[in-house]
């Protein structure tokens, strides 16, 4: 994982999968729930437990041959999964804007879990150490929003106010920036450094289902 993102072809098994697409996809029929978060159009993963999806699905996607050894060895540890801070969300092209509640999820590190910035930069903020492993419930990223990165892991937190779109793209060279397109099957795991967002565009037409699973050394 030099480059800090590691692309799994076909690595999530459909039996895995469908239970959490077809309970997400119930919920978000109605999306009234305490654990939900209409900001970023989210619900906490074990939320789909009420909407027919056991409890020992939640996990499976995780089962998937090669992950145990991809967490372990670039954690340099045994790892867990946190449910507490694994989320199922739905995101919608430009063309689809649900609310005016709803964002897409700017730039941002996923080390920054828990951190309180202060309202300018300033020493060097500890990261929370964790992987992410994020998998679409549906192809993305051709016709409907998928993730984009920054091929470059950090060293350390950016502030807030070094996350501009504009000044990322004057900081970073044009090559670092990458969309990957997914399909069914398919998923992604990144370092808690790494720059990302939603990658929507106004051609896209349809929306997105996806499970992001934090992962943690035990």
């Amino acid at each position: 994982m030099t480059n800090g993102l590691a692309v799994l072809r076909n690595v999530f098994s459909t039996d895995s999968l469908t239970p959490l697409k077809q309970a997400a996809t119930r919920f978000f029929e109605i999306p009234e729930h305490q654990a939900f978060n209409p900001w970023s159009h989210s619900l906490l993963l074990t939320a789909l437990t009420d909407f027919g999806c056991h409890q020992d699905q939640l996990l499976a996607p995780l089962t998937a041959p090669g992950l145990d050894q991809l967490f372990s060895q670039t954690l340099g540890r045994p790892w867990t999964c946190k449910l507490e801070h694994s989320w199922v969300r739905k995101k919608f092209p430009p063309l689809n804007t649900p609310s005016p509640d709803y964002r897409l999820q700017n730039w941002h590190q996923d080390g920054a879990l828990g951190v309180e910035f202060p309202p300018q930069p300033g020493p060097v903020i500890p990261i929370t150490e964790l992987l992410t492993c994020w998998i679409p419930l549906n192809p993305c990223g051709i016709d409907s929003p998928g993730l984009e990165f920054i091929r470059t892991p950090q060293p350390a937190l950016l502030h807030f106010t070094e996350l501009d779109d504009n000044a990322l793209r004057q900081r970073f060279a044009p090559q670092k920036f990458h969309a990957p397109e997914l399909d069914f099957g398919d998923g992604l795991v990144f370092l808690n450094t790494v720059l990302h967002r939603t990658h929507a565009l106004p051609v896209m037409k349809q929306n997105r289902l996806s499970v992001e699973y934090r992962i943690f050394p035990r």
